[in-house]
């Protein structure tokens, strides 16, 4: 099976690079292809090297108020946003694992 070519972009943690290239690393289904900094870049990195899947760093304040406080009173609760026409969504998990992260990876990654 060709493992998922993953391409993060905007993310200034290096922890959680250093967390996301070793989960990659430990799975045959996910490959970190690049490491961008900065979303000006985006574009031509992407036309320079498609991938399947873009991980990119956001501010947890980005997530609406009323989904943290229910993520952080039900630990396991998983907030799926339908944005516009329910063609687009958001995924928010808590407390997500190395495993859960590389499952949710290769089920969205392989549309």
């Amino acid at each position: 099976m060709k493992s998922l070519q993953c391409l993060i972009a905007d993310m200034p943690q290096a922890i959680l690079v250093d967390i996301l290239k070793r989960t990659a690393a430990r799975s045959e289904r996910i490959e970190v292809a690049d490491r961008i900094f900065n979303m000006e870049e985006l574009p031509e990195a992407l036309a320079k090297n498609p991938v399947d899947v873009l991980i990119v760093g956001m501010e947890k304040i980005t997530v609406p108020k009323l989904y943290s406080d229910l993520m952080n009173r039900y630990s396991n609760l998983l907030v799926v946003g339908l944005i516009d026409d329910g063609r687009t969504a958001a995924i928010f998990v808590n407390d997500i694992g190395s495993d859960e992260l590389t499952d949710l990876i290769t089920l969205l990654g392989k549309r």
